[in-house]
């Protein structure tokens, strides 16, 4: 394509208003340092490589479709992440449980061996004093 007309342009967008609205957003969104969607061989004005995309149809005004699939997309990737969470949430609820009871049975044998050193300490007490006495 040697020159870029209106025409060319027209093909892709609605009417005339609209694509200068569609242009001239893109030429600020490229003039503010987007990327351009075409070759810029010979480094053409700002204004020309949006109409340019334009006719190549690379770039157009959204529409309420599109709109409305973004809004489903991004309510879904959103329950997708509640579900990841409640279900890492529920694992570690699960983990610490299991965690918990451990350290309570650790709890329960330590107590138990506390209470068999305890028992010994007696006997061995009552058997000095057995001694003492004899």
């Amino acid at each position: 394509m040697a020159r870029i007309t209106v025409e060319d342009c027209l093909e892709k967008v609605s009417n005339r208003f609209a694509l200068i609205l569609l242009a001239s957003k893109r030429t600020k969104q490229i003039l503010t340092g987007s990327k351009l969607t075409i070759d810029d061989r010979k480094e053409n004005k700002p204004v020309v490589n949006s109409l340019r995309e334009i006719a190549d149809g690379l770039v157009r005004f959204k529409t309420e479709e599109d709109l409305q699939k973004e809004r489903e997309a991004a309510l879904k990737k959103r329950e997708e992440e509640l579900a990841l969470a409640a279900a890492a949430e529920a694992e570690n609820a699960a983990n610490g449980a299991t965690e918990s009871a451990q350290i309570e049975s650790d709890d329960s044998n330590s107590g138990s061996e506390e209470s068999d050193d305890s028992e010994e300490k007696k006997e061995s007490e009552e058997s000095e004093s057995l001694l003492a006495s004899q």
